[in-house]
């Protein structure tokens, strides 16, 4: 039986990552499958295509959540595959909670990558040690899970933005910002890693993967 041509969406801002994949994965899909890139996920799900399965870099210039990008695809009704150099075990998890059904390493070899491709489009997971290591992290191990909005709030806080400039950036009160502040410290707290100063909230916010790394991804 002919094995149907599979609808890839790439969300990379780096083209000769996205211009790469046509030909590395040519040997491993199904013949005639296609590949539409763009540089967001605003950008992607904008043309109103249907994808069998949406490769997903993490770190994105944009300045957006990964978290939040996994979610709106999945909303789409397309499979979210993580596609990252990133290996932020807490950013990973993260992403996998919200509904990406695997991580391969851009390090990964080709066949691996089709590997998943091909489970993921079948909405199935891509269980492999990036995964298993993600889990692992937030298992227990004192890495709080924080609502978006507080999420929000701890990376602009934690990046060096005084508290008014992340009320106004958010569109909320300076109140409500350091409403949301204070449930972050009692969260971290209560998982027995206190960040009571401002040097301590960027220390955690880094350690779990709230703020972007400097090296791509």
């Amino acid at each position: 039986m002919p094995v149907s041509p599979l609808r890839i969406g790439v969300v990379d801002d780096h083209r000769a990552i996205s211009a790469g994949l046509p030909r590395g994965l040519a040997a491993y899909l199904p013949p005639h499958s296609t590949f539409t890139d763009a540089l967001s996920v605003a950008e992607l799900l904008s043309a109103g295509r249907a994808f069998d399965v949406v490769l997903l870099d993490i770190n994105l210039g944009d300045g957006s959540v990964p978290e939040q990008n996994v979610r709106a695809v999945a909303d789409a009704g397309c499979p979210v595959l993580l596609y990252t150099a990133v290996e932020t075990p807490g950013r990973l998890a993260r992403c996998l909670r919200a509904g990406a059904l695997g991580v391969v390493g851009k390090h990964q070899e080709w066949a691996t990558l089709a590997e998943a491709i091909l489970l993921a489009s079948r909405g199935e997971p891509f269980l492999n040690a990036d995964w298993a290591a993600a889990m692992e992290a937030v298992s227990g191990t004192g890495i709080p899970h924080l609502a978006p909005r507080e999420a929000e709030v701890l990376r602009l806080y934690a990046a060096g933005l005084p508290l008014r400039v992340v009320a106004e950036h958010l569109h909320i009160a300076e109140d409500t910002a350091k409403e949301y502040l204070g449930r972050v410290r009692l969260k971290y707290a209560e998982a027995g890693r206190p960040a009571p100063t401002k040097t301590d909230l960027y220390r955690r916010a880094f350690e779990d993967g709230h703020l972007d790394p400097q090296s791509d991804g």
